[in-house]
This record gives structure tokens, sequence and C-alpha cells, in this order.
């Protein structure tokens, strides 16, 4: 009985461990099945849920005038992120949230439902510091502060359409920011954290850190204290004559390094959602229109240097209305007889036809190419409009007389004041340039932009010589630019007064007009050229050039010369003492 009882024992022992055994051996297989199957997949889970990868941004670089004055800069800031994956209720921490911020939980829950299954998810940009302890101290489980850079503009409106701005999310939208956008946002860096079970951070992975790359700085020729001046001088004309708007230029005429480049009304970037997407452009290379008699003194450089005219020769202008062919062409004021010289001082549109004529379509058109006009002028900005040359075989007998008065043509501003540069740089063309570098972080020069010297000669020495001194000057001393003068600098340049043509052709809108005016100071050796031109002046406030324009470049040029330290150059004894009653020329 005992020996049954032993053997019953040792069997059920046996099977014990053979039950075992065998349980064993499904449970390693089972094993070494998941292991060579999905022990990749599990693994490569296991290691997503013990790492979170944090993303580094980069400080965008900055954009400074020509004396290092930050125009456009980047700060640090306090920002709210999610880890949308981990979080048990969604609306529920949104709700949590939404009570610390003290704002409507409308304007977090759907962010944050949105999020999906991102690890990394921002919700909630430029929180206070206050808010930011709030926000730990509430201890929302999948919630967090972190610091990122974000764009500042501390100059606020100051050259707000040639800079442009920046999305929330740091991406160049306009402007600059959005041309330069490849140099000034840098490389996106990296790092990799190993949590524990709770999603608490205790350790860097190994190799899991890579540094960020800050963006190159960008260098412009612009000068801060000069665009100030300019865009308070068009904010003044501008509301003096209950204008819609107003542009200027200032530039250097000799290497055509722009030093300031005004559009107003302007925006603030800072905000810039609070202003129409129309205020962003920068109209003073995106717009043509019509430039009046400011495109006089070009005619009449090609005229005498195509020797068709000659100083002093007197034109007869029919007392203020020459009839033509059909067409009748009339001056602002009525004259006899005027010189070669006195056509251009008081702006007589018939003795500019009678030149036109004597220069032909062909000649004429010609130095309208030369001078720049009907094609981009190269300047180192995106969306610059050509302006409006037709080709020389549309052209006829109205072109003639039309082209040398300003009208039947469309130039920008920069066109204009790139090509009046002739006047004060010797006949050369130059190519205006705004970005003068790009320097790294450290302040190493990347890319000098600076150009060559200028070599495409428009017109001889000589001419350009006359049209300034014998000529140009003048308007400014006796002709309708008088508003212009400054008792410290000869100021040399053409007023323009022009109709604002209707969309689409026939004709023109009424009492609308563009008063400009172009000019150069000082006359001995140039140093720079300006040029404004206000857009529909009320007409009863007045609305000539010489009225409304010449005084906004008078304040520019005085203010600028002055600052830059530009030697005085005294007014002649002919031109202090020179007729001082208001002209209402064009």
């Amino acid at each position: 009985m005992d020996a049954l009882r032993s053997r019953s024992s040792n069997f059920a022992a046996h099977a014990l461990i053979g039950t075992v055994m065998v349980a064993l051996l499904v449970l390693v297989g089972r094993l070494v099945y998941i292991n060579t199957y999905h022990g990749p997949r599990l693994i490569a889970k296991a290691h997503r849920q013990q790492r979170s990868h944090v993303p580094l941004q980069p400080r965008r670089g900055f954009i400074v005038d020509g004396r290092g004055r930050i125009i456009a800069g980047t700060m640090p800031r306090k920002s709210v992120f999610a880890d949308p994956k981990v979080i048990p209720n969604k609306e529920a921490a949104a709700l949590k949230l939404s009570e610390v911020l003290q704002i409507d939980p409308g304007e977090i829950v759907p962010d944050l439902l949105a999020a999906g299954e991102h690890r990394f998810f921002v919700i909630r940009r430029g929180v206070s510091e206050e808010e930011a302890e709030r926000i730990k101290q509430a201890g929302i489980y999948g919630l967090g502060v972190f610091t990122e850079p974000y764009r500042t503009y501390p100059m606020n409106s100051l050259a707000a359409s040639l800079i442009g701005f920046v999305s929330p999310d740091g991406v160049g939208v306009s402007g600059l920011e959005h041309q330069c956008d490849s140099w000034l946002r840098g490389e996106n860096g990296a790092k990799t954290i190993i949590r524990d079970a709770g999603r608490k951070a205790f350790w860097l992975a190994d190799g899991g850190y890579r540094p960020a790359r800050d963006g190159f700085h960008v260098v412009l020729t612009i000068d801060l204290e000069v665009q100030a001046k300019v865009e308070r001088e068009l904010e003044a004309t501008v509301q003096k004559y209950q204008a819609e708007s107003a542009v200027a230029i200032v530039m250097h005429p000799m290497t055509g390094a722009i030093l300031a480049m005004a559009n107003y009304p302007g925006y603030d970037p800072n905000n810039y959602r609070d202003f129409s997407t129309v205020r962003y452009r920068n109209r003073t290379i995106t717009d043509p229109y019509e430039p009046g008699s400011t495109f006089k003194p070009f005619i009449a450089a090609a005229a005498l240097a195509e020797g068709v005219v000659r100083l002093g020769e007197v034109f007869d202008c029919e007392r203020g209305a020459w009839q033509d062919g059909p067409r009748t062409l009339r001056d602002h004021h009525p004259h006899d007889y005027l010189s070669f010289e006195e056509i251009l001082i008081k702006s007589s549109n018939i003795g500019m036809g009678k030149i036109g004529k004597r220069l032909g379509n062909e000649r004429l058109h010609h130095y309208v190419k030369a001078f720049g006009f009907g094609e981009k002028t190269g300047i180192d900005l995106q969306a610059e409009d050509p302006g409006i040359v037709r080709r020389l075989s549309r052209w006829n007998t109205y072109s003639t007389t039309s082209i040398p008065m300003g009208q039947e043509i469309g130039v920008t501003p920069m066109q204009l004041a790139r090509a009046f540069c002739t006047f004060a740089n010797g006949g050369k063309l130059v190519k205006p340039y705004v970005i003068r570098a790009v320097m790294d972080a450290e302040g190493r020069v990347i890319n000098d932009f600076t150009p060559s010297p200028p070599e495409q000669q428009v017109l001889p020495e000589e001419i350009v010589a006359v049209m300034k001194d014998k000529i140009l000057c003048a308007v400014v001393n006796q002709g309708g630019a008088r508003s212009a003068r400054l008792a410290n600098y000869q100021v040399f340049g053409k007023t323009g007064t022009a109709q604002i043509a209707k969309k689409g052709g026939g004709g023109y809108e009424p009492n609308a007009y563009v008063s400009s005016f172009v000019a150069a100071a000082p006359a001995g050796d140039p140093e720079l050229v300006a040029f404004v031109a206000v857009r529909r002046p009320k007409k009863a406030l007045g609305y000539y050039g010489g009225k409304v324009a010449a005084p906004a470049v008078r304040g520019i040029l005085g203010h600028a010369l002055a600052y830059l330290q530009v030697t005085p150059e005294p007014m002649s004894q002919e031109a202090l003492t020179a007729l001082s009653e208001d002209v209402d020329a064009d």
C-alpha cells in the first residue's frame, strides 16, 4: 500500500513538473515570439514613452540701421505648452488653465482639442511672469511653461513698410522680414529628455542635445535719425493738407545707398493685425504714377545733349494756350516768350511740348529708357514695379508733347529719385540698395553687398553741370520751389503737380493730384537726393508741388545735412535776395 502511495505521489510530482515545464516552454516560446515579431515595435514604443523631444528655437537675427541701431529685435517671453497625449481630460485641463489665466475657456479648449497626439504643442504665447508662476503652482498635468524668443520692433511704426513683420511662429511674412527670412531665422535645435512613469524629466539622453544656431543679422543703409525726420515731415504734411497719403525717399546720389524710405500712413508691426493690409505695401517701389513736371528736367537735359536747343534760346509760349493740331496745350500761368532756362524755372508745358517736337519720339524714347524708366531699378527689394513706358511703336503725335510734360508715362518714386541722382553725380545711373551686409551672431561679416561705383553714363558731365547750376538751382532760388531754400546749403530740384489718371484710362479724376518735389543738396558737392510725393491733398488748402511737397523736402534736407555734418554751403547773395512772394508753379 505504501509502495502504491509512493508511486502515485511520484507520478503526481512528475506530472506537476511536466506541466510546469510545458508551461515554461510555452511561456518561453511566447516570449521568443513576442521578442522576435513584436520586440522592435514594443521597444520603440517604450523608448517613445520614456523620451520627449523638446525643440530649441534659435534667436531670430536683428535688423539694424547703418549705425547698428536695432529696428527689429528678438526678446524672450514665457509661453504655455501642452503634451496632449498624456492629458487624461483635455477639456478639464483647458478649463483649469483658463481659470488660472482668467480668460474665456473658448480661447483655449479648441486649440487643445485640435492638438491631437502631438507631444509638444504651444497653446498660449506671451504670458506674464505672474501668469507663468500661477500655471506652475496649479500643477495641471500635461501643461507647462517654457521660454521662447519673439520678434519685437522697438521703433514701432518707423520704416514698417520696408521692414515688414513675422507671424506668431516666427516666420517672415512681409517686407525684409520675409525677403531675408533664410538669413534671419537661424536653425532649430533640439534636446531629448528621459522621463519617468510620471512624465517627470530626470535625465538628458546621450547625444540628445543639439543647440540652435541663432539667425544672422541684416545691416541696412537706412539711418533711423533721417528716417524718423522724414516720417515726421510726411505726417505733418498729410495732416496740414488733409491728404490721402505721402511717400518719401532719401538717398546718396554717388552710391545709391537709401537713407530713408517712408510711407504715410504706416502701421505698427508689433500689432500688424490692427491695420489694413493696404498699409503693408511699400509704395515707393510698388505704385507708379504720372510724374508731371518733375519729369521735365530729364527731357530738357536730353534736348541739350542732342543739341536741339541751346542756353538762352527763346520760345514762344503762346500766352498760355497752344493749338498743336487737334490738341490744345495749356500752362498754369500764361507766358509770352520764355528762354530755355525759364521754361524749366516757370515749368511751362507749352515750352516743353515744343522741345519734345524738336527731339522727336525716337530720341525721346531713347532717353526715357536711358534714365531707367520703364524697367526695375534693380533695388534689392522684392515686389518692385517696372513702371509704365509704352513701346515706341505705340507712341503717336500726342506722345511727342505729352512725355516732356510727364504724362502718358508711369514712374515709381524710386525710379524718379534714382534718375534725379544723375544731376547730382555727374550723369551716372546708380543702382539703389538698402541691404548693406549680413553678419553672424558674433559680428563677423558673412556677405557685403556694397555695390561697385556706377559706370553707366546717361548724360555728359558738362550737360549735368549746366542743368544743375543754371536751371535746377534757379528753380529753387527764383521759381516755384522757393519754399525749399536753405540758408546754409544750396538746394536744386524740380516741383511737380500731376493729375491722377482714372483707373482703366479715359482721362483724369477731377480735383485729384499728386504734389511732388525732388531735390538735392548741397549743389557744390551733392550729398543727398530727397523726394516727396503727396497724394490727393485737399485742393482748397493747396495742391501745387512747390507749396505742398517742397517745404517737406526742405525740412528733410536741412535736418539730414546738419545731422550728417555736411559742410555748410551758403546760398549766393543773388539767391538770398531773390523774390520771396509765393509762386504757384508746379
